[in-house]
């Protein structure tokens, strides 16, 4: 019996990614909620570069074991320029557990127009790479 306890202690399993969502803010209530403010999945703007004063990404993992880094990046359109990075740890006890991850992000620059990335890493291991377009608009665009 023993070893099968030592083993549970140290078997880690990755988590999976239930969902990542980008909007303006959060906002935890009473009880323990969590409200999310503002849900959105492109940014406009009429000149560049373009500030961004306060967004939030929320991702919920799930399905895991263990101890684990999570980060959050925010990509350049070339997928390799870091413009902005947030890192927490977190620990699942069981598979059924959920842990959420919230990274506000406070005046970004979005220096060109084009599709910035939201890369979320576990361990230093790539896990999901959400796209973000940051379009520039125009009176004729605005209705």
């Amino acid at each position: 019996m023993l070893p099968y306890l030592l083993m549970s202690k140290t078997t880690k399993t990755r988590p999976t990614l239930s969902y990542s969502i980008i909007c303006d803010d959060v906002r935890q209530e009473l009880g323990g909620k969590f409200s999310l403010m503002g849900l959105f999945e492109s940014i406009s703007a009429h000149t560049f570069p373009a500030y961004h004063a306060r967004f939030a990404i929320v991702n919920e993992w799930c399905g895991g074991r263990g101890d684990f880094a999570a980060k959050i990046r925010l990509l350049a359109p070339d997928q390799k320029t870091v413009l902005s990075e947030s890192a927490s740890r977190f620990s699942l006890f069981n598979e059924t557990q959920r842990h959420r991850d919230i990274a506000i992000r406070l005046n970004s620059t979005f220096s060109v127009p084009g599709t910035y990335w939201i890369e979320m890493l576990i361990d230093d291991e790539q896990v999901a790479l959400a796209p973000l377009p940051v379009h520039l608009i125009n009176q004729q665009n605005v209705h």
